[in-house]
């Protein structure tokens, strides 16, 4: 029965006839199908419909809202802005007011029994401060404008984080559809291989050949399907939306790129981290100016008003006035200069030089630091850009030697190893072709992050 079979297969291939129908035939009257053959299993990803389907910056605003470290951030602002007003206060009297009573009852050698009451009114303020209150404000608003800033990076950060997860998914998603149309392509060759065994037409080292193919691709479809769960359980973290009712899906965006000498330019100038640094020294020299100036001469005046009265009571506990109501003015000049504090002053000063030339040389380090990322962030756009359009053309042409390959594999014309290395390389120039768009897209949103316009892109 085995040699009349193969006489027919061989037949068919000499006269030219295809070969599939009588293959299809073959496999549909077998009553035992492989287990590798093509079906659809729960890596395939039904296309999201539209009205779920969400822009990028749509993504970004709904994370964003509900950022708990962004709205941490907007507090710290907060905080800053009520130490600038709590310093303002230094140059605003104080007033305070005062009241006691007391009433004393004693029966003995010297019998007594009055009450007294007194209340006070005192008004303190600072005539001068040899600039310490000046700076202290000035000090101050550094700090809110440290935080704002701050508020900024984490803006920048989080929604960086928001932009990968949703290109993750999106590149996730075509990667496994990219691994699960070579799975099925390798199946479809998987089962005509078995069959030409079965007719004595192949060897058991080309059914050895294609079953480790097709588990080998079974395995990168399996592994792309957990980089893509991974991917949309950080995804829904980021956003508390689930991907199904909140599906990315954008891809195309048009990216321009300046001349990167204007890039670093910007990124120099307006790059979140060195502005951090930079009010971070500045705020340094005002404290350094603050603790000079607590040995330098101070002058207070007070105003105090103190009103008393007392009253005596007789055996019938009848009040009778004795001091009756009275007054006392008291208006005070305090003059203070620290002559000598032990060196603690001098050596709190130095400490704090040495806290701004270290941020003086962290400024340096980020920024050369920074226009090293910056260089390689641009670079790597450009060459993706470039890349993108060697592996269409790359893709295209593998796709027709392999069309043509498959073609002639049905023939009976064309071995299987040449087959298998031409799906292979389609295979493998599609996942790279997804690469390469991933990380152009989210290297040119990095150095939007570098100039400090990503959160400007966003609506910020």
């Amino acid at each position: 029965m085995m040699i009349s079979n193969v006489s027919k297969y061989l037949m068919m291939g000499f006269l030219g006839l295809p070969l599939v129908s009588s293959a299809s035939v073959l496999i549909d009257n077998n009553s035992s199908i492989s287990n590798l053959q093509s079906t659809e299993t729960n890596a395939t990803i039904p296309p999201p419909s539209n009205e779920n389907n969400v822009t990028l910056k749509t993504t970004v605003k709904e994370a964003i809202e509900s950022n708990y470290r962004v709205k941490q951030a907007k507090e710290r602002v907060q905080q800053a802005n009520h130490f600038v007003r709590e310093a303002y206060a230094d140059f605003l009297p104080q007033v305070a007011l005062g009241a006691n009573t007391q009433r004393k009852q004693y029966e003995g050698f010297d019998n007594q029994n009055y009450s007294q009451s007194q209340y006070d009114m005192t008004l303190t303020y600072n005539l001068f401060s040899s600039g310490k209150d000046y700076a202290t404000v000035q000090k101050n608003k550094i700090l809110k404008t440290t935080q704002e800033k701050k508020l900024k990076g984490t803006l920048e950060e989080e929604i960086a984080k928001v932009v990968d997860a949703y290109f993750s998914v999106v590149y996730g998603k075509l990667s496994l559809e990219v691994n699960q149309k070579n799975y099925d392509k390798l199946v479809k060759i998987y089962e005509i291989v078995k069959t030409k065994r079965e007719l004595g037409a192949a060897t058991m080292g080309d059914e050895s050949s294609i079953s480790a193919s097709v588990s080998n691709a079974k395995t990168a479809m399996t592994n792309t399907e957990s980089a893509y769960n991974n991917a949309k359980d950080y995804y829904e973290f980021l956003t508390n939306k689930k991907v199904a009712d909140f599906t990315p899906y954008e891809t195309g965006f048009d990216i321009k790129l300046d001349d990167i000498n204007l890039v670093l330019d910007e990124v120099q100038s307006n790059n979140t981290d060195l502005g951090i640094i930079k009010t971070q020294i500045s705020s340094k020299q005002k404290e350094i100016f603050i603790n000079k100036a607590t040995d330098w001469p101070t002058i207070d005046l007070s105003f105090t008003d103190i009103r008393r009265n007392r009253y005596d009571y007789n055996n019938h506990n009848a009040a009778i006035a004795v001091d009756g109501y009275n007054s006392d003015l008291l208006l005070q000049l305090t003059f203070n200069y620290n002559l000598y504090t032990g060196g603690k002053t001098e050596a709190r000063t130095a400490r704090l030089m040495s806290e701004a030339t270290e941020s003086t040389y962290n400024l340096e380090y980020t920024s050369k630091e920074l226009k090293w990322n910056s260089q390689k962030l641009y670079n790597s756009v450009q060459t993706n850009t470039k890349t993108l359009e060697t592996l269409s053309s790359e893709i295209a042409a593998s796709e027709k030697m392999a069309d043509a390959y498959w073609e002639r594999f049905r023939l009976s014309s064309q071995d299987l190893v040449t087959l298998l290395q031409a799906q292979r390389q389609v295979n493998t120039a599609e996942l790279e072709k997804l690469r390469s768009e991933k990380t152009r897209i989210l290297d040119y949103f990095n150095l939007l992050a570098k100039q400090g316009k990503l959160s400007e892109y966003f609506g910020y």
